[in-house]
């Protein structure tokens, strides 16, 4: 059973504590913030995760200012070299794929898109194309806006070029648009957390509104077997002190949607 969590869940813990505390609970990897938002030494972590035998299945670029992508400025420029900087780093550090937002939404609210995408897809190019000298899968990740996913997927074929399937922001802004079955092709990463239809809270699955059967019935229809991730903190858990009961809470709603998932593939091999 492969399960993931975001190694930032929510409590005051030293990085290597984290790691300890994510691979007690019974996660078999860790999802990595690639930025000083959380800490300043996060390009040791690897190295912390994989001495307590976590898996690396990804690591989060930047976000911060990720609209400045599709702008033709000087900020744009400093944030497309900002990411080109992560790819060589995952390569340095041996994490496999690197989740990009297209976007930075500003709480609940839609960017507005750009006028001309082609500034945007040009930086893209250069990122996919120094990904694929380094081996490194990019997933680009649906934020508030499906149509710069639609737009990159258009303008750039690459293997290494995929999705990140983020159910709390599809449940937020797209909620009658079936991404899974769209991108599910390209599907290489998922950040799997609920939320009330209203604020994107980043709760653990089976505690908002979402449909986790729904979700546990396409990913079984497109074949998914990479890990179950969690991108979760420990919001309406706050009560909850110690770190490791809210993570045994964690891995429970993990291997929830894991199971339901296996047993609609063996339902549907006993229809055969």
């Amino acid at each position: 059973m492969n399960l993931a969590i975001v190694d930032w869940f929510g409590y005051n813990l030293t990085p290597q504590d984290r790691m300890i505390f994510i691979k007690e609970a019974g996660f078999s990897g860790v999802l990595l913030l690639w930025a000083d938002y959380f800490d300043n030494d996060f390009k040791l972590f690897p190295d912390y995760a994989r001495k307590v035998g976590l898996n690396i299945e990804n690591a989060h670029a930047p976000y911060l200012n990720a609209n400045d992508l599709w702008k033709n400025n000087i900020n744009g420029q400093d944030y497309l070299q900002k990411i080109i900087d992560c790819v060589e780093d995952c390569a340095n550090y041996g994490v496999p794929t690197l989740v990009l937002h297209l976007e930075n939404k500003k709480g609940n609210e839609k960017v507005e898109l750009p006028e001309n995408y082609c500034v945007g897809v040009e930086r893209l190019k250069k990122i996919i194309d120094i990904a694929e000298k380094n081996n490194i899968n990019i997933a680009v990740e649906n934020m508030s806006r499906y149509e710069f996913l639609d737009c990159v997927f258009e303008n750039i074929q690459s293997k290494r070029l995929g999705f990140c399937f983020d159910s709390g922001h599809c449940n937020l802004f797209t909620p009658n648009l079936d991404l899974l079955t769209l991108y599910g092709n390209k599907l290489m990463a998922l950040h799997l957390h609920d939320n009330d239809n209203i604020e994107d809270l980043h709760l653990l699955p089976f505690t908002g509104k979402i449909n986790w059967s729904e979700i546990a019935l396409k990913l079984n229809k497109i074949s998914f077997n990479g890990a179950i991730a969690l991108e979760v903190g420990n919001t309406k858990f706050e009560h909850i002190k110690e770190p490791k009961e809210y993570l045994k809470f964690a891995v429970k709603s993990a291997e929830k949607i894991y199971k339901t998932k296996m047993e609609y593939g063996h339902t549907s091999h006993n229809k055969r």
